[in-house]
């Protein structure tokens, strides 16, 4: 298994998170409704010694929380923090206890002509986790 396919599992696995985005989680831009979660790996170095890779390596991921409310947003957020900050095995990805390293909050204006937009403002809570994992 995958990073990405571990750390999507662990956020669907939580009833308290998909209550409010059902399964819209996904490593891409594009909003399929909201509220939505989308991941980017930021950095993701593969750290090495003289026999070769380390077997445990550090993954930047930048988690957006999307929604029309920004108190839904927020609660989504320390839905996520809840989830993916304590250590964990998925199959067999095992996660240290993950550090967040920055929590951004904002409302992101309406793109006019995006067949991607929202009206009004679409408001965004960015976490960066620091994954220390062994996939």
């Amino acid at each position: 298994m995958t990073l990405e396919d571990a750390i999507e599992t662990r956020l669907l696995a939580s009833d308290d998170l998909t209550a409010h985005i059902a399964a819209r989680v996904g490593w891409t831009r594009r909003l399929a409704g909201i509220p939505a979660i989308t991941l980017q790996v930021i950095s993701d170095p593969r750290p090495q010694h003289f026999k070769g890779f380390q077997p445990t390596r550090p993954t930047l991921v930048q988690l957006d929380v999307w929604s029309a409310d920004p108190r839904e947003a927020a609660a989504i957020r320390d839905l996520c923090i809840a989830v993916l900050a304590p250590a964990d095995t998925v199959e067999d990805v095992r996660f240290q206890r993950a550090m967040i390293t920055s929590i951004r909050s904002g409302a992101e204006p309406d793109r006019s002509g995006d067949s991607q937009s929202y009206a009004g403002e679409l408001h965004r809570e960015s976490i960066d986790f620091s994954f220390l994992h062994n996939a």
